[in-house]
């Protein structure tokens, strides 16, 4: 039987297949270099014929972005960092090794209030692009499987919480978020029309927590069709119900 859930793994699954063929080169051939290790993490998707996480629209650095992949699935899928010298890494890794410990410690503080008052350097560095990294570092996780739901909306909301100075920043995140969880109920074929997809819109919106950030009907569309397989007669009904 078809079942569009199973495309939509069949897209996970050759991006984790990217990542890991990725590893075996970097491993097999010495790499030490940052630079190296996204062209060959790029070289790696195009032969799976899929592109890495993006939302609606792909930056230029979004390979380098997707470096995060890379070292979630290597370090908490193959524990890579158990092989690797640990200059190897951090010289590889060292944007990623910044957001993992960014991520430990808006779990530990209250507040930005707190955050810049016990972790001052941390707290010079982070502006929007560093916040959209580091969220984006924290959908890899639950993507991939590392992180379950209802701690992922968790963490989003401590995340506003904590970087309130940044909120617009999160929130434009929070949109991509819900787009890629009604995508996904798209996919499994839970929504058949406009009326159905604004329910899940906004029940997904309650679920995390966060005002103001529900995204319009093109941009869960657009967003949805990188992660999943989406019924072209269901596309054409919600793009002509929005005009």
């Amino acid at each position: 039987m078809y079942v569009l859930g199973e495309i939509a793994m069949n897209i996970k699954r050759k991006r984790v297949t990217a990542i890991v063929n990725a590893w075996s080169r970097i491993v097999k051939e010495n790499i030490l270099t940052r630079e190296q290790a996204v062209d060959i993490l790029k070289k790696s998707y195009e032969e799976m014929g899929i592109e890495p996480i993006r939302g609606s629209s792909a930056s230029p650095d979004l390979y380098d972005k997707d470096m995060a992949s890379l070292y979630i699935i290597g370090k908490l899928g193959l524990a890579i960092n158990e092989e690797l010298a640990k200059e190897i890494i951090e010289n590889i890794f060292s944007i990623e090794i910044l957001l993992e410990k960014v991520v430990d410690i808006i779990k530990k503080v209250a507040s930005y209030d707190e955050l810049c008052r016990d972790y001052s350097e941390i707290c010079k560095n982070l502006d929007d692009r560093l916040a959209a990294r580091l969220l984006r570092y924290i959908f890899t996780m639950y993507y991939f499987g590392f992180i379950d739901r209802a701690s992922y909306f968790e963490m989003l909301r401590k995340t506003y919480i904590v970087l309130r100075p940044l909120e617009e920043t999160v929130k434009r995140f929070i949109r991509f978020v819900i787009a890629y969880e009604v995508g996904k109920k798209m996919s499994e074929n839970e929504i058949k029309n406009k009326t159905s997809l604004n329910m899940v819109k906004n029940m997904i919106a309650l679920d995390i927590g966060i005002p103001h950030t529900l995204p319009s009907t093109r941009y869960i569309i657009d967003v949805a069709k990188h992660f999943f397989e989406i019924p072209q007669n269901l596309v054409n009904s919600l793009k002509s119900e929005n005009k």
